[in-house]
């Protein structure tokens, strides 16, 4: 299983770098067992905010969670005390 950095999931819909928003794109359809962390998402929803000015909404923001946590594993992190 493979978990991806919160701006895996921007780069997908950043207009601004197209080399990246390929990269992206790729990624996320190669992780068939890919982990979508609480973290992540945690930090994905407000961070796509920037996106709004090139046509990206809250609303298919939280449809991108929705639809990743319906294909990969939904993990929170729990830290172990020693």
């Amino acid at each position: 299983m493979n978990a991806v950095d919160t701006n895996v999931l921007l780069y997908v819909h950043d207009p601004r770098d197209v080399t990246k928003q390929v990269t992206a794109s790729n990624l996320l359809q190669s992780l068939a067992d890919g982990v979508l962390l609480w973290q992540v998402t945690c930090e994905y929803l407000p961070a796509s905010r920037k996106l709004v000015p090139f046509g990206y909404n809250l609303t298919q923001a939280y449809q991108d969670v929705r639809d990743l946590q319906r294909v990969w594993l939904y993990a929170f992190t729990f830290l172990e005390h020693a």
